[in-house]
């Protein structure tokens, strides 16, 4: 069956990336959507559990005013009733996860392409970042734990520490991306692909550091951008 695949692919993105080829290409879109409502799903509690959390609701407040692309406004929409507001939090959070998977299976299809001169179809990208979804989930569960035990968003296992979200909300965004659990990822999308390439494990890990530093470069740019431009 497809979906006992997709848990296959699941576990084997977050314990033993080479053995994501084991799933065919014609489970794709199963691993795809369960990906998308798990990690959907997660997004949801996490961001539903913290917004108990007066310090990082004004911190998240705050980060959303600061982000070059602001979400669509909520003045003419209701959302004082709970169901309103799981039932907006979650179609963000997989409108966010189906937009991001396929982005990143897309970059990954040309850089491996490019640096490794592999025959790496689209089907075999989608699959190899879907599978990874459960180290999303970890990443969400650990975050929003730390951020609950320290009341602040400054928490966690990223670069972010380092700032406060209040005092430079734009470089904390982009410093709270580099973190051990994104790295994490896009090391098993790399040695996924390679290995269902018929190339070593040890090229996946180079790809997925040189993939991981060239997103958080333009990442990096496009914070600066947003700094200059932002009005004083």
């Amino acid at each position: 069956m497809r979906i006992v695949a997709a848990g296959k692919a699941l576990w084997h993105g977050i314990v033993a990336p080479t053995r994501v080829q084991e799933a065919t290409t014609q489970t794709a879109a199963a691993i795809f959507a369960v990906a998308v409502l798990l990690v959907g799903a997660m997004s949801t509690w996490s961001a539903l559990t913290e917004s108990s959390d007066p310090r990082l609701v004004e911190e998240s407040r705050v980060l959303s005013q600061s982000r070059m692309m602001s979400p669509v406004s909520k003045t003419d929409i209701d959302l004082a009733l709970p169901q309103r507001q799981f039932t907006a939090a979650l179609g963000g959070a997989l409108m966010v996860t189906i937009f991001t998977i396929a982005g990143l299976a897309g970059l990954f299809l040309v850089l491996m392409r490019f640096m490794t001169n592999s025959p790496v179809a689209y089907s075999q990208a989608i699959v190899a970042v879907s599978s990874t979804g459960l180290i999303v989930c970890l990443d969400l569960l650990v975050t929003t734990i730390a951020h609950l035990l320290f009341h602040t968003s400054q928490a966690g296992l990223h670069a972010g520490v380092f700032v406060s979200p209040l005092d430079s909300p734009m470089v904390f965004t982009w410093l709270q991306l580099c973190s051990v659990f994104s790295l994490w990822q896009y090391l098993a999308i790399a040695v996924a692909l390679s290995a269902w390439n018929g190339l070593h494990r040890n090229y996946g890990y180079v790809i997925g550091v040189i993939v991981w530093c060239v997103t958080r470069l333009i990442l990096g740019g496009l914070t600066f951008v947003g700094w200059i431009v932002s009005p004083l």
